[in-house]
């Protein structure tokens, strides 16, 4: 008697989603199926994998032993697939989550070149700020994330990108009347920053604090193109990427402030998880290496003067 793929699979979602609903779920299975499909893996390998008196799921030694191995084989079993066909074997939705920035610029050419390659695939883009991405990346709920100061877990792999570059902008006539200013000058006036959770909420004023900039925020917004809105009101000082906004400077609507430091280029990453089955989010990494600009101006048409 051997164990089948589709026993070491339910095995393995359960263990990794940390539940047999939640593998069944997944699975699109019942969950009777995938507790059957486990009890008969555990039949073959003649010992429990999970331990059925903790309080939670838990695996036992063995279930902790064999879960690597689970992954390998259903690993192997997909690049089996895909050499036995001559094509790629996968198919349906690929959750991805990306912030505000990568969408407004690259994510259109992203979505072209996974198409072209995978035509399959569904394309599942969610966008948000980096911290919320990275905490649905760690309860599969994505499959990867393309943002900015990734966390330091052994479990994601972090697959470096280009660099943005953000500059100081505000009204015309707001602000210091000169276009180049030391740093500390810009803690005369009130910054209007993205929310608590946003990447590059957390680098840039954490960056202007340690080189001992303080500062009043008077308006918080996870959209670029509001604070752009509202620097251009008049209400304070912002931090965006000056090529994105290249036509609203060049009418005269916003005006760039160089500082002295700079803001210093910020990276972004392709983030998955590191013991994934699958070797797409790997291959998307590798394709949104090729795809990212943060120059481009794939949605610009979408935007009113």
């Amino acid at each position: 008697m051997t164990a089948s793929i589709k026993q070491i699979e339910a095995f393995y979602w359960a263990a990794t989603l940390g539940g047999f609903t939640e593998a069944a779920r997944h699975l699109h299975l019942a969950q009777s199926t995938v507790s059957k499909r486990i009890i008969e893996l555990e039949i073959v390998v003649g010992g429990a994998l999970f331990d059925r008196g903790a309080p939670a799921l838990a695996l036992t030694r063995a279930g902790e032993a064999s879960l690597p191995i689970a992954a390998d084989v259903l690993a192997a079993e997909l690049r089996f697939r895909e050499a036995a066909s001559g094509s790629a074997p996968f198919t349906g939705a690929f959750r991805f989550g990306t912030t505000e920035l990568v969408a407004l610029t690259w994510l259109s050419s992203l979505i072209v070149a996974l198409k072209r390659d995978y035509p399959d695939v569904v394309p599942v883009p969610d966008v948000a700020a980096s911290r919320d991405l990275f905490g649905r990346l760690g309860a599969n709920e994505l499959d990867l994330v393309i943002a900015l100061d990734p966390p330091p877990r052994p479990d994601f792999t972090a697959i470096p990108l280009k660099s943005v570059t953000l500059e100081w902008v505000a009204a015309p006539g707001y602000g210091p009347s000169s276009d180049r200013v030391p740093l500390a000058e810009m803690a005369r006036y009130p910054i209007l920053s993205q929310a608590h959770g946003s990447g590059l909420q957390a680098l840039v004023l954490d960056w202007a604090a340690a080189n001992g900039l303080t500062f009043t925020r008077v308006a918080e917004c996870n959209s670029l193109n509001v604070l752009a809105g509202l620097a251009a009101a008049g209400l304070g000082v912002t931090y965006l990427t000056a090529s994105y906004f290249a036509a609203e400077i060049a009418r005269g609507s916003l005006r760039i402030i160089r500082t002295d430091p700079p803001i210093p280029p910020i990276r972004y990453f392709a983030v998955y998880r590191t013991l994934d089955v699958s070797p797409l989010p790997a291959r998307i990494a590798a394709i949104a290496q090729d795809t990212c600009d943060f120059s481009a101006r794939s949605l610009r048409g979408s935007r009113r003067p």
